[in-house]
C-alpha cells in the first residue's frame, strides 16, 4: 500500500497509508489530512489512486503545491517524490517490493526539503544603529560584525556515515540534508535529520528498529555520537563528523 511521510523542518510528524481512492489533504478538520497551518488552504490538494499510480492534483489552492520544487496542478507521482503543502513536506513511497540490495540504491537520500523563505527582519531603529567604524585602511572597509547565531543553525561540523560490511564496504555518505532517508521501502526505514543539536537517527518504518552500538533504538529520536555503530538492513555503518 502507497504511503505519505510527513515532515516539517527535517523533523519527521507522522506516516500515512494511502487507502482511499481519494485522499484530500487540507487546513479544514473534514480533510483526511489536516494541517492546521496558515499557509495551508482549507482545501489545498488530493491523492488519486488509479490503479498502481498516484496522482497529485492542486484544488486551486492560495499557495499552489509543488512537486520536487515545481508548481503543478496535476501530476503522477514516482518513488520519494516531495510534495510541498504550505511548509509542510509529503514525501510520497509506493512501497512497491525490490529485489536491489545494491547499498547506493536502497540509501534513498532526499532532496533537502523545500521551506518557504523567512521575513526579512525589520530594520532597526536610527537610535540603534551604532556609528559606523571608520575604514582602516580606506581601501578596504572594515567587515560587519558576526550576526549571533540564530536557533535554527544548523551544526557547523559536517556529518558523515561511512558502511562497515557488506559489499559497500568502505563508502561514504555525507549528511548534508536536513532529512536523509536510509533503507528499503517495506522492509526497513530510518531518517537521519540535521538539527542545531546535532544528527537524529528516527525509525520510520519496519518490525525491528535500527540499533546504534548493538541497542535497538526506540520510538524517539536517537542523538547521534562520534564514532557510534548504526545497523540498519544488517549493514554496519559508522558515524562521525567531518571538520
Amino acid at each position: 500500500m502507497a504511503k505519505i511521510v510527513l515532515s516539517l523542518d527535517g523533523v519527521l510528524i507522522k506516516e500515512i497509508k494511502l487507502n482511499k481512492e481519494r485522499f484530500t489533504i487540507g487546513r479544514r478538520p473534514g480533510n483526511d489530512l489536516q494541517i492546521d497551518n496558515l499557509a495551508v488552504s482549507g482545501e489545498h490538494a488530493v491523492l488519486i489512486m488509479q490503479g498502481s499510480n498516484v496522482l497529485i492534483e492542486d484544488l486551486n489552492s492560495t499557495n499552489g503545491t509543488k512537486v520536487n520544487h515545481h508548481d503543478i496542478q496535476k501530476e503522477r507521482l514516482k518513488e520519494g517524490d516531495e510534495i510541498l503543502v504550505g511548509k509542510h513536506i509529503l514525501r510520497y513511497y509506493s512501497e512497491k517490493p525490490t529485489d536491489n540490495t545494491d547499498f547506493e540504491k536502497t540509501m534513498m537520500m532526499g532532496r533537502p526539503p523545500v521551506m518557504a523563505k523567512p521575513a526579512p527582519p525589520a530594520p532597526a531603529a536610527a537610535a540603534d544603529i551604532p556609528p559606523p567604524a571608520p575604514a582602516e585602511p580606506p581601501v578596504q572597509p572594515l567587515a560587519a560584525p558576526a550576526a549571533p547565531a540564530q536557533p535554527d543553525a544548523l551544526p557547523q561540523q559536517l556529518g558523515v556515515i561511512k558502511v562497515l560490511s557488506g559489499a559497500n564496504t568502505g563508502k561514504e555518505l555525507e549528511l548534508n540534508k536536513k532529512l536523509t532517508t536510509l533503507g528499503k521501502t517495506g522492509v526497513q526505514v530510518a531518517v537521519i535529520t540535521k538539527r542545531p543539536q546535532g544528527y537524529f537517527l528516527t525509525h520510520v518504518e519496519g518490525e525491528h528498529h535500527p540499533t546504534v552500538n548493538k541497542k535497538e533504538i526506540g520510538v524517539h529520536a536517537h542523538l547521534l555520537q562520534e564514532k557510534d555503530i548504526i545497523e540498519l538492513l544488517g549493514i554496519e555503518m559508522t558515524f562521525f563528523y567531518r571538520s
